[in-house]
């Protein structure tokens, strides 16, 4: 019963409304667009182009998770960045200017705090997919009962709403020849679930501090306390055993992972580990 209940308040605590702040950028240019999606609500994206290369074939577009926190600490809510523009200006006064697209899509975490907007960045990044893995018990049934509703299901919407909308905006066919998708902890799991399950429109994923271990209701509900992790051993299971069985599917694709080895990414090394060796026998770059 204490299970049950320590669920259901992780998923329906409140949170404080954050405060907006506008988004500025060192170098390119950028866009917020408010899309209307039918599958996970509205969503801002952040359309970035670090300079005025002309839309063609060989147009790389990379696909953000979390792309509040791309280009401005100060519209973050923990005052980091991926840094982007600027690495974007460093490679320009060398004299490389890529030929990209970047397209940030804002998380369901609209604050980075509260348990409410932390447990639906979670579920919609979680791969669906890997529920079924997963051995009978309350773990499963969790997932099962939160994970598998219409609107966290954030593949659905990269595949059917985003993508198409993309080709329209810029009169181009994206597939796996000059689409990535890249993201960190769950945003990486996220993009390697889409390279899993739709290895002909992603060539590329790039997965920074992937988050394998997930977590349990009583370590989320003590995080502010404890600011420890030690996973939920169930799902660490689920995802290495998904991502064995759908490896396969990939051939010439390219997987890029890197993580720390202190604080909480200190967490991550056996069940990257794993991960590691099951693309090694696939052979996979």
């Amino acid at each position: 019963m204490l299970k049950h209940i320590l669920w259901l308040f992780l998923i329906t605590s409140l949170l404080k409304t954050p405060q907006l702040i506008a988004l500025e950028v060192t170098f390119g240019s950028f866009k917020v667009i408010n899309f209307e999606s039918e599958v996970i609500g509205d969503r801002e994206l952040i359309i970035y182009r670090p300079n005025e290369s002309q839309i063609s074939d060989d147009t790389k577009f990379l696909i953000f998770q979390d792309g509040q926190m791309l280009f401005d600490a100060k519209a973050t809510w923990n005052n980091e960045e991926w840094e982007l523009d600027e690495t974007f200006s460093d490679l320009s006064e060398i004299g490389i200017e890529p030929n990209v697209v970047i397209i940030g899509v804002k998380s369901a975490n609209k604050s980075g705090k509260g348990f409410f907007d932390n447990t639906n960045r979670y579920l919609e990044y979680f791969p669906k997919q890997a529920i079924s893995q997963m051995k009978p018990g309350f773990v499963r049934f969790g997932y099962k009962r939160m994970g598998e509703k219409t609107h966290y299901n954030y593949l659905d919407f990269l595949t059917g709403e985003l993508i198409p909308f993309l080709q329209t905006e810029f009169g181009i066919r994206l597939n796996r020849e000059n689409m990535g998708i890249i993201g960190a902890s769950m945003g990486a799991i996220a993009a390697l679930n889409a390279i899993l399950e739709h290895p002909e429109l992603f060539g590329f994923a790039g997965c920074f501090s992937t988050h394998w271990i997930g977590i349990k209701p009583l370590e989320y509900l003590t995080l502010p306390f404890r600011k420890k992790i030690q996973g939920d051993q169930t799902t660490i299971d689920s995802i290495i055993s998904y991502v064995k069985a759908r490896s396969k599917n990939l051939d010439s694709h390219y997987i890029y992972f890197d993580r720390g080895t202190e604080g909480l990414d200190s967490a991550y090394e056996d069940a990257q580990n794993q991960i590691d060796l099951i693309f090694e026998s696939e052979r996979l770059d």
